[in-house]
């Protein structure tokens, strides 16, 4: 799942430098707390690891669903971790990524009823090789603290060794007729109301200046690691160059009335050439398509088999069980697997917007015949096994009005799920952090389920769903302890059970268009 940066996102949640036992609870809790959710589920967990199922209630009503086996999950998972321990424990764009997507294509190629190819397009990766360093020089000499006092924003431009730059603060970044001339300075912003980070910071660059600091606004504590470049960024956008980073407000009125300033990053950008893998199913009305994704890729800073892991070893299993089982849709399945969603939804943004919205494609021979027109909705499965997890659907009130009837009965599918198994479940929030994004944003209704990331469980939801209150639903999220010892297995049947429900219940539904459009359920 990636960090939610296309909305306003609080910063960095590492603590300040501390003494004695609190400094120590401060780097040491998050270890802890992920021991101590293991410990707390090792007895369920362990007993579903061996035996692989839950208690049942109806599975000759709903064969498909029981059809789907955890085991064959768990070896897909299994697999994912060797390739990322092959590749420095990480299956990025840049690491175990297309060792991941061999992997997939050659399941799909033995046992798969599809025909798969890989989109081919291009992602910015950006690199940090040394932390930056931020000092003012005069009036008075000040030496700030990564992380705490500043941080270089992510996609912030490449290596710098700014020396007794002179400093010009703008109230507003937003027209270059407020600023004047900042060539050859350091441009501190007050405020971007009305343009984007990147349009305020690339204008800068583009009128000369050396570095930009943007100032968080008081209420926040930490600096900000948002992404500085086009949110729906395509090969030939342009990217930073000069080093951006990002201050609190209080070094922000420091720097205000500081003459010179000192900025040294060790950072770079490159453009590498990634693909999603699509899976087109042979049967089934191609004019009532549902594309069924997940991400493949991980962070750079670890294995990923939660993130996202569990959600591609899902749909990748489902895929092979309708296969086996010979499933007959009446309406066409196209199984996804997105790459580079970590480094901000591109994989899953370029599928939508090359036939959304013209976007130059790069198919491998013999492409698809996909028509934006044809796919009537999408189903999203990111994180479907956290191990402090909550089972949550997603909530299609929140989807654009364009797409919130049929996203609404989508979810509705996922609550007849949770129900009829008397599941507890909660709903959360669609408005981003995953690939369904482009899909509502371009006419697609869309749903899915998930587990949850970093989020912190309360103590009335530990008394509904469980697990440890005051511990992150995922204490391995982004981190390189989210390995198969982070796989809560209850969730992931329950999950991935979930999701071949949706996905055979829907794909069965005569009248998809109508049923998405609010008329009589199935």
């Amino acid at each position: 799942m990636s960090s939610n940066e296309q909305q306003p996102l609080l910063g960095s949640t590492r603590s300040n430098p501390d003494t004695g036992v609190s400094a120590w609870w401060a780097s040491r809790s998050r270890d802890v707390l992920s021991l101590l959710t293991v410990l707390l589920l090792l007895g369920t967990g362990l007993g579903i690891w061996v035996y692989g199922t839950l208690p049942t209630s109806d599975p000759s009503a709903h064969p498909h669903e029981y059809a789907l086996s955890t085991d064959n999950i768990r070896r897909h998972l299994t697999k994912l971790l060797e390739i990322a321990r092959e590749h420095n424990n990480s299956r990025s764009v840049t690491t175990g990524h297309a060792a991941s997507g061999s992997y997939v294509l050659s399941q799909l190629e033995k046992y798969g009823n599809c025909d798969s190819y890989k989109q081919r397009f291009v992602s910015p990766v950006w690199t940090v090789t040394q932390p930056p360093t931020l000092r003012v020089r005069e009036p008075y000499r000040v030496d700030y603290i990564h992380e705490t006092d500043f941080e270089l924003m992510r996609y912030g431009g490449r290596s710098a060794n700014i020396t007794h730059a002179r400093i010009t603060v703008a109230a507003r970044a937003c027209a270059a007729k407020d600023i004047g001339d900042v060539s050859g300075r350091v441009v501190v912003v007050e405020s971007t109301k009305g343009c984007s980070l990147f349009e305020a910071a690339f204008m800068l660059e583009q009128m000369g200046a050396r570095a930009v600091v943007f100032v968080r606004a008081a209420q926040y504590k930490q600096p900000s690691r948002m992404r500085v470049r086009f949110v729906e960024w395509k090969e030939g956008d342009a990217l930073m160059t000069i080093p951006v980073l990002s201050v609190t407000h209080s070094v922000g009125q420091v720097l205000a009335h500081a003459s010179q300033v000192d900025i040294e990053t060790h950072s770079q950008i490159d453009e590498v050439e990634t693909f999603n893998i699509l899976c087109v199913g042979r049967t089934g009305d191609p004019r009532n398509t549902i594309v069924v994704g997940a991400h493949l890729d991980s962070v750079r800073d670890g294995p990923g088999i939660n993130d996202n892991g569990s959600g591609s070893s899902s749909i990748l299993e489902i895929q092979l069980t309708l296969a086996r089982i010979r499933f007959a849709p009446h309406n066409r399945l196209v199984f996804a697997w997105w790459g580079a969603e970590e480094d901000g939804l591109l994989g899953s943004r370029h599928f939508t917007h090359t036939m959304a919205r013209n976007w130059t494609n790069k198919w491998t021979p013999h492409e698809p015949r996909i028509e934006w027109t044809d796919i009537a909705l999408n189903l999203n499965f990111d994180m479907l096994a956290s191990p402090n997890y909550i089972a949550l659907v997603h909530n299609g009130t929140h989807a654009p009005h364009t797409t919130r009837t049929g996203s609404q009965r989508i979810q509705r599918v996922f609550e007849n799920y949770f129900a009829r198994h008397q599941y507890a479940y909660e709903v959360t929030d669609m408005r981003g952090g995953s690939d369904f994004l482009p899909f509502v944003q371009n006419g697609v209704p869309a749903g899915g389920v998930l587990t949850g990331a970093g989020e912190v469980k309360s103590i009335k939801e530990r008394l509904v769903h469980g697990g440890l209150a005051h511990a992150a639903l995922d204490t391995c999220y982004h981190r390189d302890c989210d390995t198969l010892l982070n796989i809560n297995i209850e969730a992931l049947q329950k999950m991935s059970r979930a999701a071949m429900y949706a996905v055979s219940t829907l794909a069965s539904t005569v009248d998809l268009r109508g049923y998405l459009a609010g008329q009589p359920e199935f």
